[in-house]
């Protein structure tokens, strides 16, 4: 179940969902806390997609609700709102997950891949007319393909940070107990890229997936700091040497034409 107050977000989130290889049918939509109670009650749902920002009973109320009548429900709460004490209410609600929009279509992949991994595990007599397994893993092919298992759990944790504005090399190879210069080469011999070319071109293709996203009217600095730049500047700078546009020439440039 989709349950937001902006219609325009329903239908992309639905469209996306049921047209990607993830077992999952939306079978209802809400615009407020209400319309989703009384629609559970008659179509029971194994998730609920739920924003924050609702008229009359905000998303973090109507989990708490959910919690009680439904228990079963896993939860997924997608905010406009970078908030600390939002997160933090999420976390005390068990919410298998936080996210902020705009979602870039493959963090969308990636998150239904594991709801869909979650729910196999949570009810496993259930069959599924779909299944994730026909598909590889959505951040799998971005470590190298066939390189160790090593720079493959590297790069799965790029992939999973990359909006963390502290995520460096020396910050990485002390999590995995490795010395940078030793991982720095490992990952260029594995990927053909080095950490930091790897981690701008996946923060460029998160942000240029947000920038097609046609119902997104985020702001360039906001977009900066969704793909873990601290400065719009830097940002702008380092797209428009990657793309050959600034982000907002890229976002108008079907305007312009």
């Amino acid at each position: 179940m989709l349950v937001d107050d902006e219609t325009i977000i329903r239908r992309g989130l639905r469209q996306f969902i049921e047209s990607s290889h993830s077992p999952f049918t939306v079978v209802a939509e809400a615009k407020n806390a209400g319309e989703a109670l009384q629609q559970l009650d008659q179509l029971p749902a194994h998730v609920c997609f739920i924003d924050i920002n609702m008229p009359n009973m905000n998303g973090l109320d109507l989990i708490g609700l959910l919690h009680k009548r439904f228990p079963s429900i896993v939860v997924v709460i997608i905010s406009g709102y970078d908030n600390f004490e939002y997160a933090r209410q999420a976390v005390q609600l068990q919410a298998f997950d936080y996210v902020l929009k705009p979602v870039p279509k493959s963090d969308l992949e990636q998150l239904l891949y594991r709801l869909d991994t979650h729910l196999q595990q949570k009810f496993p007599d259930q069959s599924h007319t779909k299944t994730s397994q026909d598909k590889p893993h959505p951040h799998r092919n971005l470590s190298g393909g066939d390189g160790t298992l090593l720079i493959h759990t590297v790069t799965e944790y790029i992939n999973d940070h990359y909006q963390d504005p502290e995520l460096t090399i020396t910050r990485v190879a002390d999590l995995f107990h490795m010395n940078p210069t030793y991982l720095s080469k490992r990952m260029k011999q594995e990927t053909g890229l080095s950490f930091l070319d790897y981690v701008t071109g996946l923060r460029i293709a998160k942000a240029k997936e947000v920038l097609d996203d046609a119902a997104s009217n985020i702001r360039i600095h906001s977009l900066a700091t969704k793909v873990g730049y601290k400065s719009q500047y830097y940002f702008s700078r380092v797209f428009k040497n990657k793309v050959g546009l600034s982000p907002l020439e890229y976002k108008n440039r079907g305007i312009d034409a």
